[in-house]
């Protein structure tokens, strides 16, 4: 027979599930900053994120990206412009 005590069950908060690891580039922590407040533009951020550059011209891409995203026209809402941007700074000798 099936014992009549309920056991409490555990909860896992959002908070938990969502924790990401401490050793993410910077330009992770900028792509994860704009996932967090604008989840619709996760093909962009992917697309950035996923352009092949180095970690100097896709922080620069991500960045230039969020900036963008508050000023109307600005041309680096596209992020076929801001991997254009992020290739030029990424040329560049560190």
């Amino acid at each position: 027979m099936p014992s009549a005590v309920k056991r409490p069950v555990k909860r896992v908060s959002k908070k938990a599930a969502a924790a990401l690891p401490e050793n993410r580039t910077p330009s992770e922590v900028v792509a994860d900053e704009i996932l967090t407040r604008y989840s619709d533009l996760a093909p962009s951020v992917r697309r950035i994120m996923e352009s092949g550059l180095g970690e100097t011209g896709q922080l620069y891409a991500i960045t230039a990206f969020q900036n963008s995203l508050n000023v109307p026209g600005d041309p680096m809402r596209s992020p076929v412009n801001a991997i254009a941007a992020g290739r030029e700074v990424g040329d560049q000798p560190e």
